[in-house]
């Protein structure tokens, strides 16, 4: 049997271990708040935070992106998604943040969008029904007009 002390500083040890190796998952388990005057990675315009239209990507890389409208973040990514380990937009009902690979995305001319991609995204496919036909993920590159 091991000494008291011997065992708390294998438990130590492997406590810490398990948060070095936890934190990089963790960290990109929820999107990161929008700084004050950022600007889109793709179009150069200030993204407003409250904006239901915003998206947010972590690349493979590491390296947080900021877009004004969901059209910018799909039109940057259109020829290179393999830099995309996670995409975050927002729930047009109800303005939280959603993964973008679970979402349902709709093309519809009544988005008012900052740049006028007319592109929303859901939670839930009933929801996007109601406005169109919706897609995935994948399919939402189509959507580019």
């Amino acid at each position: 049997m091991m000494p008291r002390s011997a065992m708390l500083r294998v438990s130590v040890f492997l406590c810490s271990l398990m948060f070095v190796f936890l934190l990089p998952v963790s960290s990109y388990s929820q999107p990161f708040p929008i700084p004050k005057d950022t600007l889109c990675a793709e179009c150069g315009m200030t993204v407003n935070p409250d904006s239901k239209f915003s998206a947010e990507v972590i690349t493979t890389d590491g390296k947080k992106m900021f877009f004004c409208d969901i059209g910018d973040m799909l039109r940057h990514f259109r020829s290179d998604r393999g830099k995309l380990k996670i995409v975050y937009v927002k729930d047009y009902k109800s303005g939280a943040w959603i993964e973008g690979a679970k979402a349902y995305y709709v093309f519809d001319k009544r988005f008012s969008t900052p740049m006028s991609w007319s592109i929303a995204a859901f939670r839930e496919e009933s929801e996007a029904r109601k406005w169109g036909n919706p897609v995935d993920f994948k399919g939402a590159y189509g959507l580019l007009k």
